[in-house]
């Protein structure tokens, strides 16, 4: 049994965890961190990595940020705005003392998904991760990881929603479809203030229409995205990851402003995918991270055999 330290990065915090190559995860803790600069980030994962140094592989990580995974090559770290076309995995291995390997966070959760859930051995997919504060998205085609020239294909959040709204700050996707998007369009329909995903979902199982309205919005909001991504992508799927999936309403309320988007169309041409939600909700990331390190490590092997037979 091989075991794999993870950890995944946030704003305030490393989410770290044991994880085996069955998938059981046999420790997880946490430590807090600076955004501010390279030593607030990396002293923290290797006091953590110091803890496992000789009874893991290597080290799994999943962070924010457009990524080139298969050359640990850091372009952007989302709230590590000191991170720019970094050698990432390069210098931190030099730091931990382990091997390491990194992925951008919403395309590790699809190498979950890819590899042990609702994409696997799908064709053409896409994913959408529904955040507090953004969309985080990954693209499946011909059954890879799509990366994009430069590593940024399936970075959602700045789609423009309309032409004629010229204002970033409130036509984006990630503004009008993240959670807290869903919250402000529920609190306009409603005229409330803090309606957050819970008090959401429990006045919809009271059936408040002034609720369901507020919902209906922020759902035909994200139905129009999907279409729009579904012109250009022609997807079998649509996984859904995030909170908005933790409870059925909300999932069915999403599939039928799809299918009203998909049947009111002008012209019937485009195929309407299935919409489906994440298998791993909250260890996504942890198991695409798993996923990550087996692709990487497997790669890196090859290499290393086809230049040494040369």
């Amino acid at each position: 049994m091989e075991k794999y330290l993870v950890i995944d990065l946030s704003r305030t915090k490393l989410q770290y965890t044991i994880v085996t190559d069955q998938l059981d995860i046999l420790e997880e803790g946490n430590e807090y961190l600076s955004v501010d600069s390279r030593d607030g980030l990396f002293v923290p994962i290797r006091n953590v990595c110091a803890r496992y140094r000789g009874t893991v592989a290597g080290l799994s990580m999943t962070m924010p940020g457009v990524i080139d995974r298969e050359n640990g090559i850091a372009y952007s770290g989302g709230v590590f705005e000191w991170i720019r076309d970094m050698h990432f995995t390069e210098e931190l291995e030099k730091f931990v003392g382990m091997p390491v390997v990194i992925a951008n966070d919403a395309k590790a959760a699809c190498m979950a998904e890819m590899g042990y859930g609702s994409l696997k051995n799908v064709q053409n997919g896409v994913l959408l991760m529904i955040l507090n504060t953004g969309i985080g998205g990954a693209v499946v085609t011909d059954g890879h990881l799509l990366n994009g020239h430069h590593f940024g294909a399936g970075e959602f959040s700045y789609m423009r929603g309309d032409f004629r709204n010229h204002d970033p700050r409130t036509d984006m996707f990630a503004l009008t479809c993240s959670l807290d998007g869903l919250s402000s369009a529920v609190e306009t329909a409603t005229g409330r203030k803090n309606m957050n995903i819970l008090r959401i979902i429990s006045r919809m199982r009271d059936e408040d229409e002034d609720v369901i309205r507020g919902v209906n919005n922020y759902c035909d909001q994200l139905a129009t995205h999907i279409y729009n991504l579904q012109c250009v992508l022609d997807a079998d799927v649509f996984v859904l990851g995030g909170h908005i999936t933790d409870d059925p309403i909300m999932m069915d309320a999403v599939k039928k402003a799809v299918d009203r988007k998909f049947d009111e169309a002008l012209y019937p041409n485009i195929v309407k995918p299935r919409i489906k939600e994440c298998v791993f909700h909250n260890n996504s990331r942890r198991y695409g991270a798993v996923y990550n390190y087996r692709q990487i490590m497997a790669e890196r092997k090859k290499k290393e055999e086809a230049g040494s037979e040369s």
